[in-house]
């Protein structure tokens, strides 16, 4: 059973974040973001929360209109746990191999630019 704690507490870890997010959308409590909050600016994750309610409700355009970059980060947060247990299940590391190698620079620059083109975004809809 050892090998499959990571598997677990990652699950664990998304669903409190998700129940969090669920009971503030439910009883309408503001989650609001600090750097918003002291600049005035959106950040490149403003609307992440947004995205991930219009994704529950299955209105993907919605979701990727209101913060394509959240997203992907939502897809991977569905992924990664399946990933996990697979690795876990075959007794493999891929995943944290993946994530704790060297990633090549184009993929960072890319990583880079989408995240900038998404906080452009955020700021040109006025989040």
């Amino acid at each position: 059973m050892s090998r499959y704690k990571p598997f677990w507490q990652l699950l664990l870890i998304e669903l409190a974040v998700l129940v969090v997010l669920v009971v503030s959308y439910h009883f309408h409590l503001p989650i609001g973001c600090p750097f918003k909050m002291l600049t005035g600016i959106p950040c490149p994750g403003c609307g992440g929360t947004r995205a991930l309610m219009a994704l529950l409700h299955g209105h993907i355009w919605e979701a990727i209109m209101t913060n394509p970059f959240s997203v992907l980060v939502i897809l991977f947060a569905i992924i990664a746990p399946v990933w996990q247990f697979v690795d876990c299940y075959r007794n493999t590391k891929t995943l944290q191999r993946a994530m704790t190698s060297k990633w090549p620079t184009p993929a960072l620059i890319l990583i880079a630019v989408l995240v900038l083109a998404n906080w452009i975004w955020n700021i040109y809809k006025g989040l």
